[in-house]
């Protein structure tokens, strides 16, 4: 028997984006480390990270930061952008969040 296109259904994993997610303590922790190796840049005592150069598609709030950092990122959770701006830094959102 012949088969003509797809049948059965795709599930809500295999439509979901893949890509890293990040914590905000691995990213204090990441900071010093992408400084050194020329993947982030210092701009007035703030860290410039571009984190979906480094495959990583969203941030998360868990834990604390306590350096100004300015990410740029496709999705941030309400309580990572909250976090940031605490510790003097930002989160440019390139997909906001419906």
């Amino acid at each position: 028997m012949h088969y003509v296109g797809k049948k059965g259904f795709i599930s809500v994993n295999q439509r979901r984006k893949q890509g890293k997610v990040l914590n905000l303590t691995q990213l204090s922790a990441m900071v010093e480390k992408l400084v050194s190796e020329k993947k982030a840049q210092m701009e007035d005592q703030r860290v410039t990270v571009d984190l979906s150069q480094l495959g990583f598609r969203k941030l998360l709030g868990e834990g604390t930061i306590s350096r100004a950092v300015r990410v740029k990122v496709d999705q941030c959770s309400e309580s990572a952008l909250n976090k940031l701006k605490e510790a003097g830094g930002e989160a440019l959102v390139t997909t906001p969040v419906k």
